[in-house]
C-alpha cells in the first residue's frame, strides 16, 4: 500500500486502497489518507507509519504460533477441537528438566499422569511438582491434618501409584471449618520447562481431560510460562502453600 519505495510519489488511488483493505475500509483509509496530507504530512511520513503498522502486524502474525487454542469437546462446523489430555501429554513428553501441575479436582487422574511418571522414572533429574488443591468436604468436621492425611493416601494409591512421586503442596486455607475464611487454589495450568504453559479451565479428571466442553491456551512464551512457574514456586517457598508428606 504505502512504503518507503512510495516516497515522493503520489497517494494510491482509491481503487488500489479497496483491493488492499476492501472496498469499505479502502475509501475510509483513502479518506484519512487525504486528511493527513491536508493537515501537512509528506507522503515518506505516511510511508514511515504504513512500515510500522505493517511491522506490528508481522509481529503479531509470528506471534499466533507461541498460543495456541485447546478447545475440547463436542466439534463444532469449522472449528477444530483436541482432547486437553493429549495436549498435556505432548507437553509432558518435551520436558527436560521440570513439570509444574497445578489443578482444583484429581479423579481418575492415572491415565493423565502415567506417562509423566514413566518420565520421571527414566530420567531421575526430571523434577516435577504440583500444587494441589484440598478441600475440606461439606459438613466434614474432620480435623484438617485428617483431611490431609486422607488425600494423601489417595493421591499415592489411586492417582499416582508410582515412584518416585512429585512434590505436592496445598493451600492451608482450604482447609478453614470457617466458610468465609475457606479458599481454593482454583487455578489449572501445567508449565513445563519454564518455556511452555498449558492455562486451562480442565481438571486433572478423565472427563475434563478427555469428554468435557473445556477451554484453554497453549504459551509457548518463556517469559510468561516463568512468570507463572515463579508465582507458584513464591507461595511455596514463603510457605503460603504448604508440602504434603505423600505416603
Amino acid at each position: 500500500m504505502l512504503c518507503r519505495q512510495c516516497a515522493g510519489s503520489s497517494l494510491p488511488p482509491t481503487h488500489a486502497l479497496q483491493q488492499t483493505s476492501g472496498m469499505a475500509l479502502g475509501d475510509e483509509l483513502g479518506q484519512s489518507l487525504r486528511s493527513l496530507i491536508g493537515e501537512g504530512w509528506r507522503i515518506e511520513q505516511l510511508a514511515e507509519v504504513a512500515d510500522a503498522l505493517a511491522q506490528t502486524r508481522r509481529d503479531a502474525e509470528t506471534a499466533e504460533d507461541l498460543f495456541d487454542l485447546v478447545l475440547s469437546g463436542p466439534e463444532a462446523p469449522g472449528i477444530a477441537t483436541r482432547d486437553t489430555a493429549a495436549v498435556v501429554h505432548a507437553l509432558f513428553a518435551e520436558a527436560r528438566q521440570e513439570v509444574l501441575l497445578v489443578g482444583y479436582a484429581i479423579h481418575n487422574a492415572r491415565p493423565i499422569f502415567e506417562p509423566l511418571a514413566r518420565r520421571m522414572a527414566a530420567e531421575p533429574a526430571l523434577r516435577v511438582w504440583c500444587c494441589l488443591d484440598i478441600r475440606r468436604p461439606l459438613n466434614d468436621t474432620s480435623l484438617a491434618s485428617e483431611i490431609v492425611r486422607r488425600f494423601a493416601r489417595d493421591f499415592a494409591d489411586h492417582q499416582w501409584p508410582w515412584l518416585p512421586a512429585p512434590e505436592v503442596f496445598y493451600d492451608p486455607r482450604s482447609l478453614e471449618s470457617h466458610g468465609l475464611r475457606r479458599s481454593s487454589l482454583h487455578a489449572k495450568c501445567v508449565v513445563v520447562d519454564r518455556r511452555a504453559a498449558l492455562v486451562t479451565s480442565a481438571n486433572f479428571t478423565e472427563a475434563a481431560q478427555e469428554r468435557n466442553v473445556e477451554c484453554g491456551v497453549v504459551m509457548r512464551n518463556p517469559p510468561l510460562a516463568e512468570r507463572i512457574y515463579r508465582y507458584f514456586k513464591g507461595l511455596c517457598d514463603t510457605q503460603q502453600l504448604r508440602r504434603l508428606d505423600v505416603e
